[in-house]
This record gives structure tokens, sequence and C-alpha cells, in this order.
């Protein structure tokens, strides 16, 4: 007999299914990686390549090949850092904003269409739990910062 939170584990790994799929159906022209870049980008502005590996909670050099394939395909632009002339800063592009807008309505379709049995109660009691889970997720298993390194 298996414990409740064996069973979530079990439930979160058959996840992956549901996010391949509104992958296919919502995300042709960025995949899921290159979607949350860009909205990192959309939501803070003008960032940096270590803003987004930091808000992804990825490695530099992977932030960095996404923000290079989303510059390639005309979604995000360069441009000087005001404070630092070393350093650029991101920002979208009106094709970028585009892209990201219309998956981000494909995606919502993509869910409403699956969830068309269940209430609005229960979308919204689903929505909030899952929120609850990623906060508690995030407050135990967050990666170290920089300053932590440092120390």
């Amino acid at each position: 007999m298996s414990t409740p939170s064996e069973d979530l584990v079990i439930a979160l790994y058959r996840l992956g299914l549901v996010q391949r799929s509104i992958a296919r159906h919502a995300l042709a022209e960025l995949g899921s990686q290159g979607f949350t870049a860009l909205a990192v980008i959309q939501r803070e502005g003008h960032v940096r390549v270590s803003e987004v590996a930091d808000q992804l909670s990825v490695d530099l050099s992977v932030a960095s090949r996404q923000v290079a394939a989303l510059v390639l395909a005309g979604y995000v632009e360069r441009e000087p850092d005001p404070d630092d002339r070393r350093a650029t800063r991101l920002r979208p592009t009106p094709a970028g904003t585009k892209v990201l807008t219309d998956s981000h309505r494909r995606m919502v379709a993509t869910a409403a269409s699956a969830l068309d049995g269940w209430s609005e109660e229960e979308v919204a009691g689903l929505a909030s739990q899952l929120e609850r889970l990623r906060e508690d997720f995030a407050s135990v298993a967050s990666p170290p910062t920089r300053q932590e390194h440092a120390a």
C-alpha cells in the first residue's frame, strides 16, 4: 500500500503527459523552454540573461542558449545595459509579445477543453492547490542563491 505522498509523486510524474500535450498544441513556435524564458523577459522587462537564469532556476549556459534561440527567432532583442556598458539587457520584440500572447491563449483553450466537465470551483481549487504545492516546494527545494554560494 502506498502513502499519500507516494501517490502524489506518481501523479506529478504523470503530469508530464499534460505538459507535453499542452506544448504540442499550444507552444509550436516556442517549445516549453522558449515559452518560459520569453515569459520571464516579458514579465520582468529589461533583464539580463543572468536574471532569466535565476528566475528559471537553470544554469546560466542553459538560459543563454534559450535566449540566443529567441533572439535568432526575432522574439527578443538585446540592448546595451545603461548601468554597465559591458552587459546587455533583453526585451521582447513585438513579434515576441504576439507569439507569447497567442501561445498563452492556445494553452488556456487546451486546458479549458480538457477540463470541460469540471466546475469552475473545481478548476479554481486545483489551481489554488497546485500553487500551494509550488510555493511549498520552492521554500524547501530552492537552490542556494549566489550569495549563499559565496559565503
